[in-house]
């Protein structure tokens, strides 16, 4: 019998008694032998709860299964069995399953299916069967063996309707080659098809026909959704693609290729102008406003173009290269259609090195300081510097900050190399005063990313103590066209450099659009009139009236004025003569290193 028994440390524990009786010295006792019964009650439990889950399914399966000895005599059959081929249980056990449901003329192939069987092999093969009232019915069977000790002692046979297969093989195809919110082809199967119709173009030799790869966008997907919620982008996209598929012939073909992105192939067609035409006929039908709910919403697109076999012979490299044309059609943010060239994938090529060696240049000390000077002329003495960054990489040497600077501001690597800067910057004017010579400014360009950061005033600070330098020697040069953006988020920044004592300097003076009003409310130190007015003012009516003017508005706010870009004695004379003697430029020096400012500053002590 079972019980429980309590061990002497007090744990409680499942035992099996085996008790007779016995007779020692003519004393009857009573003999019991005890064992641990922990391990065999739960390789019961577990037998009883495989048996539920085998049993459950087992039964409630919808496919027909046959359990079968070796010799596919029959063992068990479930409900799924009785159901397709009508027979019960106590009619077939024990019976031999090929003899009952295949035809004498399947036989051989049948006998064949059971030596794999035998043989431990698994087994999927397409197979008519009979029912018990003669019905031959199309199946899939799946053979499995079960083997113990090595040998085959039995085998689970199991038929599943071909038909119910067949269909769900339809929808999943169709779920494989559809996107299931527009309808179109999807991704995957434009490819396939472009590969195909690629294919098809080489082998038949059809040196005249192209092939074209349209990939089109909506420029304002994002505003949609997040103005009026993913259910207005979702008609958006729906309404998007019913009108691309009324704008193509019945032989070309459209496709979704991501959230907000399609495409669309064009085969065997000979000249540009029917692709021209099919571009405009796309633009028109996309050209009316969209109806989403209440609201009229006129969407622009980006289009770009790629021909096979002129742009590339592989449909990944057409489709690439489309991409990258429509890319360039979005800076334009006007429905202009781009088609790919050479030029385009050289600075893609040229944007992903330089942002992928960027982020490696601080880290490997490549980036480092020139400085132009700045000039008071009418006393001919050095009075600021302006720092440049410059990237001498290790492999490819210099390259221009017109190439960096802009990569730096896309992808964030503008705050960190700005920081570094202003850091060295500073340090390095720090370090000329140290060294004794008299005191200038350094002028540093800042980033309109850098001043809307909400800590750019932390790091303003975290510089000046670190460096040591008097604030009244840095001077931060903002764009003009700050005033045209996130006015509120550089209001404050501004007005805590002013209480810090960090003077402020406008660049590119000219070519925005800031007010007098703001240029009255702010503290400003300096305006630097943009280069393109100084190039040719002594020669040009025009300019010297904007720069005269630009000279007397300083004036009477009691502005500095420094001219960039500086380049003739005429144009000098031209600043000198209208009482604007700050002035840079190649003229006066170009970007040089530390150790030549050094010299300038001498020349100052000794003037």
């Amino acid at each position: 019998f079972r019980f429980k028994h309590k061990l002497s440390n007090g744990d409680i524990m499942d035992v099996e008694v085996y008790s007779g009786p016995i007779n020692i010295d003519n004393r009857d006792l009573l003999f019991s032998i005890i064992h641990d019964s922990q391990e065999k009650i739960e390789l019961e439990r577990k037998y009883r709860k495989s048996k539920i889950y085998f049993d459950s399914l087992f039964d409630n399966s919808p496919e027909a299964i046959a359990i079968v000895n070796k010799d596919f005599k029959v063992l068990d059959v479930n409900n799924g069995f009785q159901n397709v081929f009508l027979y019960d249980l106590k009619d077939i056990k024990g019976k031999d399953l090929t003899e009952l449901l295949c035809e004498e003329t399947l036989y051989d192939t049948s006998y064949s299916f059971r030596e794999s069987i035998k043989k431990g092999k698994f087994v999927k093969k397409e197979v008519k069967r009979k029912r018990k009232d003669g019905r031959l019915l199309d199946l899939l069977l799946l053979g499995f063996p079960l083997i113990l000790d090595g040998e085959t002692i039995a085998a689970y046979c199991v038929y599943s309707d071909i038909k119910e297969v067949k269909e769900k093989d339809k929808q999943i195809e169709l779920l494989t080659k559809r996107d299931i919110l527009t309808g179109l082809f999807n991704r995957k199967f434009f490819l396939n098809e472009l590969d195909k119709r690629i294919l098809k173009n080489k082998e038949e030799n059809r040196i005249e026909e192209k092939i074209a790869v349209i990939v089109i966008s909506i420029n304002e997907f994002k505003e949609i959704t997040e103005a009026l919620g993913p259910l207005a982008g979702d008609n958006i996209l729906k309404e998007f693609a019913g009108r691309l598929k009324q704008s193509i012939n019945i032989d070309d073909l459209v496709a979704r290729f991501s959230e907000d992105e399609f495409a669309i192939l064009i085969s065997n067609f000979k000249n540009i102008e029917k692709l021209e035409e099919l571009t405009d006929n796309i633009l028109k039908k996309l050209h009316p406003s969209f109806q989403i709910a209440q609201n009229q919403i006129q969407v622009r697109t980006s289009i770009g173009i790629a021909i096979f076999p002129d742009d590339d012979i592989k449909s990944i490299g057409l489709v690439r290269k489309a991409e990258i044309a429509m890319n360039k059609s979005k800076e334009f943010n006007s429905n202009t259609p781009v088609k790919f060239k050479k030029e385009l994938d050289k600075e893609v090529q040229e944007y992903f090195w330089i942002k992928s060696n960027l982020a490696k240049a601080l880290w490997y000390n490549e980036l480092f300081l020139n400085y132009q000077p700045i000039y008071d002329t009418s006393i001919n003495k050095l009075i600021g510097v302006e720092a440049l960054a410059r990237w001498n990489h290790n492999k490819v040497g210099i390259i221009p900050p017109s190439k960096f600077i802009p990569i730096a501001e896309k992808t964030g690597l503008i705050y960190s190399i700005g920081e570094w800067v202003l850091l060295n910057a500073c340090k390095q004017n720090k370090k000329w005063q140290d060294l004794g010579y008299e005191p200038i400014y350094m002028s540093v360009n800042i980033s309109a990313l850098q001043l809307e950061q909400p800590n750019f005033i932390n790091v303003v600070k975290k510089v000046i103590e670190e460096s040591k330098l008097n604030p009244r020697y840095l001077q931060l040069e903002i764009t003009e066209t700050f005033f045209t953006q996130k006015y509120e988020l550089i209001e404050d920044a501004i007005k805590k450099l002013e209480e810090l004592g960090v003077k402020l300097a406008i660049d590119d003076f000219g070519t925005g659009y800031s007010s007098l009003s703001q240029l009255c409310e702010f503290n400003i130190d300096n305006i630097k009139i943009d280069r393109s007015f100084i190039d040719g003012v002594d020669r040009n009516l025009n300019k010297r009236k904007v720069v005269k003017a630009v000279i007397s508005l300083a004036k009477s706010l009691n502005i500095d004025l420094t001219a960039e870009g500086v380049e003739t004695q005429n144009e000098l004379k031209f600043l000198k003569e209208n009482k604007c003697p700050i002035a840079q430029g190649y003229l006066l020096s170009k970007p040089v290193e530390n150790e030549r400012i050094e010299e300038l500053l001498q020349k100052n002590d000794k003037a």
